[in-house]
């Protein structure tokens, strides 16, 4: 089953960390400048936005950005031929697989995840007679992040007493309730919790908190996320080099107010670094490894047709050394194509511009190898021709 790679997931963490993103997000005016380098059509690429875009807020965020920048190099370097009508399994991070259902809920004009819990009495804490919504909007969702941000350990994980200043501003949500919506997210019960869990479990806080009741269970989608492995896009970087900003919600009654207002996180500085050459490195690497192969199929062939010739004269000979000087000068290329990964920062090693000059060369001497050998496959015939004369 194809993967994210962990040289990927770090060479499209520098490529997003480089476009100075806001808030953890990059916006399309960011990322137009690196996706049109790929030279890829217009309209592939607005496909590949809106699959990545899984929460439909604008923006990408790294996980989403690492989905576009690997369905881009896929499509560059001919591994995928069709963009997909959807993400495939092994594309979809956890912390986003209820948004891909509810998306899809949406769309079917349905509501995803409802509670099953069919006890509609009051239970004495004012709970309304309320199915429990899923559903997590993006302006409650930035206000998730900025708790999870100042709560987070330098390992992306958070504690249980980590968020105990927040319950104490959650009025009229009894301990029982808060300890059993972190039982919900949290069914291995380990010390500490994740992102995509920590979202969750403050989403149920939030709902409880407007008298809404505890779910008893959650959804499928997010009892496997919870419960097994799911890739790994190396959040833990993300979480430890850029923390979002916490921007307080000055209505009075908001739901994490007065947290926020005591751990507002401040996110560090990026340093402004110029990547467009790195960019258009990764794409010309992506097509010269494609034409390498061309022609390397393209020798192959040549190399078939001079062995199904019956006379094998000076003409052979003379071919197969050209052949032959070909081959290693391919090599040579190919050599110089797997230090280009290595040595992008060496002003000493060659320039793309002349190993592109170089390919196009090979090229073309491989045309005037197979011109010549249909000349003298022509001349043979006459030969032929002559001698059954």
């Amino acid at each position: 089953m194809p993967k994210l790679e962990n040289w990927e997931i770090k060479k499209f963490w520098e490529i997003f960390n480089g476009l100075s993103p806001a808030d953890g997000k990059l916006g399309g005016d960011k990322v137009s400048a690196v996706f049109k380098n790929s030279q890829l059509a217009d309209d592939k690429l607005a496909k590949i936005w809106s699959l990545s875009d899984i929460d439909q807020d604008g923006n990408l965020d790294f996980e989403e950005f690492c989905i576009a920048m690997k369905l881009i190099f896929d499509t560059v370097n001919g591994s995928m031929k069709d963009l997909p009508e959807s993400l495939p399994p092994w594309l979809i991070p956890g912390s986003k697989a209820h948004l891909i259902q509810a998306n899809a809920a949406v769309g079917m004009g349905k509501n995803i995840g409802t509670s099953a819990d069919d006890d509609d009495e009051d239970d004495g804490y004012g709970i309304r007679d309320m199915n429990f919504d899923w559903y997590i909007s993006p302006a409650d969702k930035t206000t998730y992040e900025n708790i999870y941000n100042s709560a987070t350990d330098r390992f992306g994980r958070v504690k249980f007493d980590g968020l105990s200043s927040l319950y104490d501003d959650l009025d009229g949500v009894p301990k029982t309730d808060i300890s059993s919506a972190w039982n919900l997210v949290n069914p291995k019960q380990f010390e500490t919790i994740d992102k995509d869990q920590c979202l969750v479990y403050l989403h149920i806080l939030n709902q409880r908190s407007k008298g809404k009741k505890v779910p008893s269970s959650v959804p499928a989608t997010l009892r496997a996320t919870f419960s097994k492995e799911v890739p790994d896009y190396n959040l833990q970087s993300q979480q430890e080099k850029m923390q979002a900003t916490a921007q307080a919600n000055k209505k009075k009654g908001g739901f994490g107010e007065g947290y926020l207002s005591k751990y507002g996180s401040v996110s560090e500085p990026t340093k402004e670094i110029d990547y467009s050459d790195a960019e258009s490195v990764e794409w010309e690497e992506a097509r010269l490894r494609k034409k390498l192969i061309e022609l390397d199929n393209k020798i192959s062939k040549t190399e078939r047709e001079i062995k199904s010739k019956e006379n094998g004269g000076s003409s052979t000979k003379e071919t197969s050394i050209t052949k032959y000087e070909l081959e290693q000068l391919l090599k040579y290329k190919e050599g110089q194509l797997r230090k280009l990964r290595s040595n992008n920062n060496d002003p000493s090693h060659q320039s793309l511009s002349s190993l592109t000059a170089d390919v196009n060369e090979i090229e073309q001497q491989v045309n005037v190898l197979q011109q010549y050998l249909q000349d003298k496959q022509r001349e043979l015939s006459e030969l032929r021709q002559q001698v059954q004369a």
